[in-house]
């Protein structure tokens, strides 16, 4: 799990200011926890308001960009050179102190029902950002027909994956409607896996294990299932149904971790695999730090 945290503070629940945010974060620093976490999340265009905030002694603080995306294919490639202009001068004002390497953007849409279409936007994206050493991980615009929207992309990316691309995941939200069902997850994770291809998560993993939430009154993904079930998957070539038999598991006695690796009811992924695995298995966005190590704490994980 080294890494495996993007904070995403800014966002719904916690829906804090960048201030509060960004506090947290630096002090996430100095916790002995730290090693969970990644990137702080922030949308590009308020790179510039971080400035002002920045530690006077900073050590190297790692960030993850958010894009404006856009309606269209024109506006969506307009968009990201703004995006990539606010990233290039982030990183040209605090040097040594700041790695922006990783940038998110949802695709339009209308775009991503044209396989051609998606490939070239896609194309375009990742010579802008690949070149300025910045992984894109590209999402599907949750709504109807997702899956087939989605299945276009993550072909594109297969015949692209000699690049720094990704595929982001919709995990959740704050409502019932914003969570993709087991089904979806499972086969997404089976997609991307065959076609070599990154995964990042993003919303409604705050917890390790999968469980009924009455805030928003239905099932929420856990972390351990989503990534455990990647790494899983990975090294054993997992069918969809076995992917979403892990997803569905609400038994934390069947996740285990030793100094070998990770094992669910006796199927073992060793920590040499799980290194490799991790190269697909990327990280997840959380508007909580704290929520996932209690959790784990509580589990007798941490």
């Amino acid at each position: 799990m080294s890494r495996i945290i993007d904070y995403a503070g800014l966002y719904p629940p916690a829906n804090l200011s960048l201030e509060e945010a960004f506090k947290n974060f630096l002090d996430y620093q100095d916790s002995p926890d730290a090693w969970m976490l990644s990137r702080f999340v922030i949308p590009a265009k308020r790179l510039p308001h971080l400035t002002p905030l920045m530690p006077a002694s900073a050590s190297e603080l790692s960030f993850t960009a958010l894009g404006r995306s856009g309606a269209s294919a024109d506006e969506f490639l307009s968009n990201l050179k703004l995006d990539l202009d606010e990233i290039l001068a982030f990183r040209e004002t605090h040097r040594a102190t700041v790695i922006v390497d990783m940038f998110e953007a949802a695709l339009p849409s209308s775009t991503l029902t044209d396989a051609t279409q998606t490939h070239d936007l896609i194309k375009s994206a990742s010579d802008l950002f690949n070149k300025n050493g910045i992984t894109v991980f590209f999402e599907s615009p949750p709504g109807e027909d997702w899956q087939p929207r989605a299945e276009n992309l993550i072909r594109a990316l297969r015949k692209l994956k000699d690049r720094h691309v990704g595929f982001k995941l919709r995990t959740g939200g704050v409502t019932a409607d914003a969570f993709p069902t087991t089904e979806q997850v499972s086969w997404t994770i089976a997609a991307v896996r065959d076609a070599g291809v990154p995964l990042k998560c993003t919303a409604g993993l705050h917890h390790p294990i999968r469980h009924y939430n009455d805030s928003v009154q239905t099932k929420m993904h856990g972390f351990l299932n989503v990534f455990g079930v990647g790494v899983l998957a990975e090294a054993h070539e997992l069918s969809q149904a076995q992917i979403q038999a892990i997803l569905e598991d609400e038994n934390p006695k069947n996740f285990t971790f030793d100094e070998n690796g990770f094992v669910w009811k006796g199927l073992r992924v060793a920590t040499s695999e799980i290194t490799k695995s991790r190269l697909f298995a990327t990280s997840f966005g959380s508007c909580s730090f704290d929520e996932p190590r209690e959790d784990l704490r509580n589990l007798g994980m941490l």
